[in-house]
C-alpha cells in the first residue's frame, strides 16, 4: 500500500516528514530496510540494524562488488580480524591523528563536535585545521551549548580520538576495533604474496565492518559508528603504473570535478592529463562508475572530485572521491588514493619485519606501491534508496461496482533487478480451488535459482502494491487459466503492465532480464 503518514514509525523524534531523506528514513523503518538498533533500550545513535528486506539488498550490493572488483579480475578476497592491537594502529598513524575536534558543555557535560558547531553558528566560517581557531571562534561569537536548556558554557576545544578502545587478554594489552578494513590487508600482504604467486601486481579486497566513535552521528546511514566497507588494495611495482585492461574502458566518459568545475572526460584523458595519479587509478574510476550505475545511482547526480593539495595526506600522490547528490547535500561515498609505499613501509619500520618483495622483472627487492579504492556500503545504500525512489500523482480508477475511487500518491523503489531484495513475487489469485497449491509448486521450482517472495493473503492489488514498495521487479499471478494451460501472468513493477508466459519459460526469462538489467521481460535494451 502507499506510504501513509499515520502509519509511520517515530524515527528519532520527527514530527513531520517533509524532506526526501526524512521520507526515505520513515519508509526504511516501515518497510524493513533498516531501523535503529536496540530500539527497546533507546536506540543509541549511530547504530542501525538492516531488516529482512534491507539485508537482502545490502548482500546483493556486496556480491555485485565482489563480481566486478574481485571475481572478474581474478583478484583475492580476505577477511581480517576486527580487534586490532594498538601497535598496528600506531604504525598506521591512527592513534596519533585519527581524531575530531570537540568541546564539552560545563553544565550538561555533553560532548559536541566542535568544528561542525562553529560552522553552524557562524556563517561562512571554515576550520583551518588549528584547534586554537575553534576555541577563539567560540569565545568571540559567544557560542553556548546547543542542547543545554540554560545555554551552558563550553570548554576549550581539544582533539578526541575516534577509535573504540578495548583490551586483549588477562594483561589487558591495548587494542581497538578497527577503524578501517585496510590495515588488515596490509599486514596480511606478505603472506598472501608468498602463497599466491609471488608476483606483482596483486590485488586484495575485503568486505567487512569498521568502527568509528563519532561524536555526533547523524543523517541516518551517512554517518555511523558501526558501518560496512568494501575496500580494494592494489599492490604494484612503482616502475609500472599502467594496467593491462585499461583500453577496455579508455573511451568511457565520466563526470569529473577539478577545481570546482565539473565536466565530462574520457578515462583516457583523465589518465593522460594527470587528473588521476596514474593509469591504474583512472581504470578503477571507470569500474566504480559502472558499479554505481548498475546499482541504480543516477549518473547525472554523481561525479568524481579531485582533491586539492591541502586535502591530500602527505604520503599520497593523489586522491579522488566519488560524491553523490542527495537531499542531505553532497555525500562522499568512495575514496580513491594512491598511497605510495607508506603503509607497508610504516609497518616494516614498526614491526621490524622486511615487507619488501622480490620482483622478477627488476631482479631486485622493493616495497610495492598501493592504489586503494575504499567504498562505504551504508552510504551507498542510502544514496540508492534516494535515487531509486519513485512516486505517482493521484489518479482515479473504478471499483467492481463501477464507482470512482480516488487513488492516493503511489510510492515505490525502482531498483535495478540485480539488487532488488527479491527477484520475483509469486501470488495465487485466490487461496482456494488449488491455486495456492499450484503457486507453492511454482515458488519451490523458482527458489532453486531465484529469490522469491510468496504471499497469499490480501487482495491481489494490495499484494502488487506491497511488492512495488520494496522494489520487486516482477510479480507472477497464478489464476484459473494457469490450471488449464500452464501459463501465468507476469506483472511489471514500473508500469503495471502484464502479459502471459509459460511456466516452463519463467526461470530462464527472468534470469536473462536480471543479468541484462531490464525490468520488462521483452523490452529492448
Amino acid at each position: 500500500m502507499p506510504f501513509r503518514k499515520q502509519e509511520a514509525h517515530t524515527f528519532q523524534g520527527w514530527e513531520q516528514v517533509t524532506e526526501l531523506h526524512e521520507r526515505i528514513l520513515e519508509l526504511a523503518v516501515s518497510r524493513s530496510f533498516f531501523f535503529p538498533a536496540n530500539e527497546p533500550y533507546g536506540a543509541t545513535g549511530g547504530f542501525y540494524d538492516y531488516g529482512p528486506v534491507g539485508v537482502l539488498i545490502k548482500r546483493k550490493i556486496e556480491n555485485l562488488w565482489r563480481r566486478k572488483f574481485i571475481y572478474e579480475h581474478g583478484f583475492h578476497e580476505m577477511e581480517s580480524a576486527i580487534v586490532t592491537p594498538e601497535q598496528i594502529l600506531i604504525a598506521s598513524g591512527h592513534v596519533s591523528s585519527f581524531a575530531d575536534p570537540v568541546v564539552d558543555c560545563k553544565m550538561c557535560k555533553a560532548r559536541i563536535r566542535a568544528d561542525t558547531l562553529v560552522e553552524k553558528e557562524v556563517k561562512g566560517w571554515k576550520w583551518d585545521g588549528k584547534i586554537e581557531s575553534i576555541t577563539l571562534a567560540i569565545k568571540e561569537h559567544e557560542i553556548k551549548c546547543p542542547g543545554c536548556k540554560v545555554g551552558g558554557a563550553l570548554s576549550a576545544a581539544y582533539m578526541f580520538n575516534l577509535m573504540f578502545k578495548t583490551a586483549i587478554g588477562g594483561d589487558q594489552s591495548p587494542a581497538y576495533f578497527r577503524p578501517e578494513t585496510a590495515q588488515g590487508i596490509f599486514t596480511a600482504f606478505p603472506r598472501i604474496f608468498r602463497n599466491h604467486g609471488a608476483k606483482l601486481p596483486l590485488a586484495v579486497g575485503q568486505v567487512g565492518k569498521s568502527f568509528r566513535n563519532e561524536i555526533s552521528p547523524r543523517k541516518g546511514l551517512v554517518r555511523m559508528r558501526e558501518f560496512t566497507q568494501m575496500e580494494l588494495e592494489y599492490f604494484f611495482n612503482p616502475g609500472r603504473q599502467g594496467i593491462e585492461e585499461f583500453n577496455k574502458v579508455a573511451d568511457r566518459k565520466l563526470r569529473m570535478q577539478v577545481e570546482a568545475k565539473t565536466s565530462e572526460m574520457s578515462v583516457r584523458d583523465i589518465s593522460e592529463n594527470k587528473i588521476a595519479a596514474n593509469e591504474i587509478m583512472a581504470y578503477f574510476l571507470a569500474l566504480e562508475w559502472d558499479f554505481y550505475t548498475a546499482c541504480g545511482v543516477d549518473q547525472k547526480r554523481m561525479y568524481f572530485r579531485v582533491l586539492g593539495k591541502a586535502e591530500v595526506p602527505h604520503y599520497s600522490k593523489g586522491n579522488i572521491d566519488l560524491e553523490v547528490e542527495t537531499s542531505y547535500g553532497i555525500v562522499e561515498t568512495i575514496g580513491n588514493a594512491y598511497r605510495t609505499d607508506f603503509d607497508l613501509s610504516q609497518h616494516a619500520k614498526t614491526s621490524g619485519q622486511d615487507l619488501s618483495v622480490f620482483v622478477e622483472e627488476e631482479k631486485k627487492k622493493l616495497v610495492p606501491h598501493v592504489f586503494e579504492a575504499s567504498m562505504g556500503v551504508d552510504r551507498m545504500f542510502f544514496c540508492i534508496l534516494e535515487h531509486c525512489f519513485r512516486e505517482k500523482e493521484a489518479s482515479k480508477s473504478k471499483t467492481e461496482d463501477s464507482k470512482p475511487e480516488t487513488v492516493k500518491d503511489w510510492e515505490w523503489f525502482d531498483f535495478p533487478p540485480a539488487i532488488a531484495p527479491y527477484d520475483v513475487a509469486v501470488f495465487p489469485l485466490m487461496k482456494k480451488d488449488g491455486l495456492a497449491e499450484k503457486a507453492e509448486e511454482i515458488t519451490a521450482r523458482l527458489r532453486s535459482t531465484l529469490g522469491v517472495l510468496y504471499q497469499e493473503s490480501g487482495s491481489i492489488g494490495r499484494r502488487y502494491a506491497r511488492a512495488d514498495e520494496i522494489g520487486i521487479p516482477y510479480a507472477i499471478t497464478i489464476d484459473y487459466d494457469t490450471l488449464k494451460d500452464e501459463t501465468v501472468t507476469i506483472r511489471y513493477r514500473n508500469d503495471g503492465g502484464q502479459e502471459r508466459i509459460k511456466i516452463s519459460e519463467l526461470e530462464v526469462s527472468i534470469r536473462k532480464n536480471i543479468e541484462s538489467g531490464r525490468v520488462r521481460l521483452n523490452e529492448k535494451s
